[in-house]
């Protein structure tokens, strides 16, 4: 009968312990891990704001965030799949589209960011023939460049001429006067004002400040159901982040995401928080589809501009968001 029994308690409970970890390992793979790239700008730190606050409280998902130094080299992961989601600049993203990358656009989460600012003049009608550092040719920020200057009668490449500067030479190429003005995303304008390089150009609340964006690009498996759940838990998370930044401005003047992001980004508290409480850029934090209107003009400027030369179907490329709706509005 002991013996019975005893066989009877074992067989229990091998049934429970098999029923646990098999719900252990159930759980277990509905995690999914998303590779996030990112580059130390402001623009950026609702990525890293949405990892600190949220690390060990994530249930459906887990996020590892990998720095690189470069749109060129973030965009170069996400083509090879090294990584799963990136913000990039909307020409980049359509240049990775016309490339036939299998990729699309799930938000925004900030607009505005970078200034532009010269070394001994203030006003536009100055940069005629003058040499103007800019992130990248496929930059958000040339395509402004020669939007504005157009409107100047300045012709592009033969009035003025616009090259790519590394983001971690910049203040040395301001020094060494090998470029006379920059358009870059912050807080690259304020360390160079700080260093009594530039000044900022006229007429920025008008003409340059407030429409640029980046957008969260991601591989386009990711939008299987299969990561649904990992992918609401991180958009969730992003838009809370969002909102924490702009709390942060507001009433504590930025400090706390100074702090955080200082181990990521690596860039002096006070420069941070300074450059976002004086909304440099305009910049401001919110989840949101961007606007097909929108997209639709950068994509007209960039094939003016002739960096895209194959057809883009937005409507293909913009995804729906993760509350279940058809973004329509960005962030005010």
């Amino acid at each position: 009968m002991r013996k019975r029994l005893s066989i009877g308690l074992v067989i229990i409970t091998l049934l429970v312990f098999t029923g646990f970890f098999g719900r252990l390992a159930n759980a277990e793979k509905s995690v999914k891990t998303l590779l996030i790239g990112y580059v130390p700008l402001i623009s950026q730190l609702p990525l890293v704001v949405s990892y600190d606050n949220d690390k060990l409280n994530y249930l459906n998902v887990k996020v590892r965030l990998v720095k690189f130094r470069s749109f060129t080299s973030l965009e170069a992961a996400l083509r090879v799949g090294a990584i799963d989601i990136a913000d990039l600049p909307l020409p980049v993203v359509f240049n990775m589209a016309g490339d036939g990358i299998n990729i699309r656009i799930i938000g925004q989460c900030h607009l505005g960011g970078s200034v532009f600012e010269g070394v001994g003049f203030s006003g536009l009608s100055d940069l005629k023939a003058k040499i103007i550092g800019v992130p990248g040719l496929r930059s958000n920020e040339n395509l402004e460049l020669i939007r504005i200057l157009s409107q100047e009668k300045l012709r592009y490449g033969l009035d003025y001429k616009t090259i790519k500067v590394p983001f971690n030479t910049i203040l040395q190429n301001l020094q060494a006067g090998r470029i006379n003005a920059m358009y870059f995303p912050e807080p690259y304008g304020s360390m160079a004002e700080n260093n009594h390089l530039v000044m900022l150009m006229d007429n920025q609340e008008k003409d340059l400040s407030g429409r640029l964006t980046t957008v969260l690009t991601v591989r386009a498996e990711l939008l299987q159901e299969q990561y649904r759940g990992a992918m609401e838990e991180w958009v969730r998370s992003l838009t809370e982040a969002c909102s924490f930044i702009e709390d942060d401005i507001k009433n504590l003047s930025a400090q706390q995401t100074a702090i955080i992001q200082e181990p990521y980004f690596g860039f002096k508290r006070d420069v941070i928080s300074s450059s976002l409480v004086k909304r440099r850029g305009k910049i401001h934090f919110s989840y949101a589809m961007p606007e097909k209107k929108l997209l639709r003009l950068y994509l007209q400027q960039v094939a003016d501009a002739k960096t895209v030369l194959q057809k883009i179907d937005i409507d293909t490329l913009i995804s729906f968001d993760f509350s279940g709706k058809q973004g329509e509005s960005s962030p005010q």
